[in-house]
């Protein structure tokens, strides 16, 4: 069981409160999500339980963020949230409280990657979603250059996790979540620093492609298993069966 006030394992300099009070709402999130969702997580011991680590994922609701941290509960992450989510004061405080860090989409924010660069560096966890958005049919779009400069700069493992179902849950456009469905979450194995730098030598477009497709497989194992849950009823069919590169050219 996560230890309530290892801050100093878990998230270094973040003080026992801060910690504990983000173990007790992921705590009451991962209890709900599971009733509510079927919530499985596949692959939680793949977190590397301490020292800076950048974990990405694909994005697919406004559920995906609390899923999410409550899976990786272990390590309470900083997130680069998108700025425009720290517009309405109350919901502002609540998020920094969870460690959140604003950037504006598609500016480059060097403050906000600063931020996490000296979070990383004191042997804490950031999370980003390097799509910037939540994507329309639940593939993996594209990913924004942000976190190719980040990984470059960091000089740590970077983890991999997938989300799945959550399009089906709460589809972009829709005001509300469905109150019961199915989830599904996989953490991938942590690729070493060197992997990455390996891969940034190649240029930034390779280390986002390769990122994007390990990100993709961990989503369609999620696919598979959801529908082995579900007895084939969850996810309905749809454009998310195949991997986005099995688009036609």
């Amino acid at each position: 069981m996560t230890a309530l006030f290892d801050a100093a394992r878990r998230a270094p300099g973040r003080g026992n409160v801060s910690v504990a009070w983000y173990t007790a709402c992921a705590s009451s999130l991962l209890a709900a999500f599971r009733v509510a969702y079927r919530l499985r997580a596949t692959g939680r011991e793949r977190l590397p339980r301490e020292g800076g680590i950048l974990v990405v994922s694909n994005h697919q609701s406004y559920l995906d963020p609390p899923v999410c941290g409550s899976v990786t509960i272990d390590r309470p992450y900083t997130i680069i949230a998108r700025e425009s989510l720290f517009r309405f004061a109350p919901f502002a405080a609540l998020i920094r409280s969870f460690g959140a860090v604003p950037i504006e989409r598609g500016s480059g924010d060097m403050g906000a990657l600063r931020t996490a660069l000296k979070h990383l560096a004191a042997g804490r966890c950031v999370f980003m979603f390097p799509e910037g958005t939540r994507n329309e049919d639940g593939r993996t779009k594209a990913f924004r250059p942000g976190v190719a400069l980040l990984a470059r700069k960091a000089d740590v493992p970077i983890v991999p996790m997938a989300i799945e179902g959550a399009t089906d849950v709460w589809p972009k456009g829709a005001r509300l979540p469905a109150p019961t469905g199915w989830l599904e979450v996989e953490v991938g194995e942590p690729i070493p620093p060197e992997t990455v730098r390996a891969w940034a030598r190649e240029g930034s477009d390779v280390l986002l492609e390769n990122l994007r497709r390990r990100i993709e497989e961990l989503r369609m194992n999620c696919r598979a298993r959801l529908r082995a849950r579900s007895g084939g009823r969850f996810p309905p069919p749809g454009p998310a069966d195949r991997p986005y590169w099995e688009d036609p050219a």
